[in-house]
């Protein structure tokens, strides 16, 4: 019996809660469900702890906005030049207002933000002709001064707090980068709470009023405005790294959150100079011969055989993996990588009891031939 010998040799060792996940294994009978370390099969297989300050974050940012993208509260420096001046075109700067519009001096008020550049000078150049201002102008926008969103990034990052963030830019990695990047016990899963977001509708090919008032032209221009309800939004950044899938962008009050690493550990005990529950490093896998060695090492180099006590990732009784240290040290399949809650015991075979027996019949003759005084 697998698991009876594991408890019958190592009870006076056992942490508690250790000491009862074992004899319930016991009792349930699946010491049957025997795998082999070199043989394990896939579904058995401890996961990988993904390192995530080794990832290539770059897709992060792939879909950027353009940076001549227009957004409400930017500044932009309007000329116009029709050929007739004597002097240079004057400079005005003018602020996209919260509904997305600019004041065009002698035109008036302009739906402009989500449109290029290029796209919103078309429209003024269109509209200062309906109206009869100019024949055939030249329209000149520059972004003046680029609005920032500010988002908050907590957990695990270097600098968690408020950032701002240049709109066009506002994407998952500027987040990133801006808070100093990823600490070491960072998870590659990380939630954004993305705020309510104004839904904003215009149909510029729809022919302009008959009659050319300006309140017609009004309506004509204006977008409709609903307003999206707040979302959460979860990323795998090892997934997102892979493949470049998803959606990076933020808004403007967008919270990251940043999940760190869960505390894992594993229980050695047996024939290990020092039985303990070890704590798994934040960055990297956990192998068979790195718990043993931190467990002090083997009490005997004729300790060989190994009981993995594993929960079945499928659910049901956990399952037992038996391993070699001998294979261990030449066929990384059998350096088993442990997952998190597994109990390592180094076990007790005849070889070892008749090898720590002798040891002690010598040691008990040895001193028991030194004369007393």
């Amino acid at each position: 019996m697998i698991v009876a010998c594991t408890i019958a040799n190592h009870r006076p060792r056992l942490a508690p809660l250790v000491f009862v996940a074992l004899l319930a294994l016991s009792s349930s009978g699946c010491q049957q469900r025997l795998f082999y370390a070199h043989s394990l099969p896939p579904q058995f297989a401890a996961p990988r702890i993904t390192n995530v300050q080794r990832l290539d974050l770059s897709r992060l940012a792939r879909d950027s906005v353009k940076a001549d993208v227009i957004y409400s509260g930017d500044v932009l420096d309007y000329m116009v030049v029709t050929g007739l001046e004597d002097k240079l075109p004057q400079v005005v700067p003018l602020r996209v207002a919260a509904d997305g519009t600019i004041n065009v001096p002698l035109i008036g008020p302009l739906p402009v933000a989500g449109l290029e550049l290029t796209e919103a000078e078309r429209i003024i150049h269109d509209e200062s002709i309906r109206h009869g201002i100019y024949r055939d102008p030249q329209i000149s926008l520059i972004v003046r001064n680029r609005r920032s969103f500010g988002v908050t990034i907590v957990g695990a990052v270097e600098k968690p707090g408020f950032q701002e963030i240049a709109a066009p830019n506002s994407n998952l990695l500027a987040a990133i980068v801006a808070a100093g990047g990823l600490t070491k016990d960072a998870s590659p899963i990380i939630e954004i709470r993305h705020p309510p977001q104004p839904v904003i509708a215009a149909n510029f090919n729809e022919p302009p009023p008959q009659d050319g008032t300006g309140a017609q032209f009004a309506g004509w221009r204006r977008r409709a405005t609903a307003m999206a309800p707040p979302r959460t939004q979860r990323i795998n950044l090892e997934e997102a790294a892979a493949t470049g899938n998803g959606d990076f962008q933020l808004a403007d009050g967008s919270v990251v959150m940043v999940m760190k690493q869960p505390e894992r550990s594993v229980h050695v005990m047996g024939l290990v100079r020092k039985p303990d529950q070890l704590k798994f490093p934040t960055d990297q896998d956990l192998n068979l011969l790195d718990a043993i060695s931190s467990a002090g090492g083997r009490t005997t180099e004729l300790a060989d055989k190994v009981h993995i006590i594993r929960q079945s990732p499928q659910g049901g009784p956990p399952i037992v993996i038996e391993a070699s240290i001998r294979e261990a040290k030449s066929d990384g399949a059998s350096n088993l990588r442990l997952a998190a809650g597994d109990v390592v015991s180094v076990e007790e075979t005849p070889l070892t009891f008749m090898f720590v027996t002798l040891q002690q019949m010598i040691r008990f003759g040895f001193s028991a031939s030194i004369p007393m005084f």
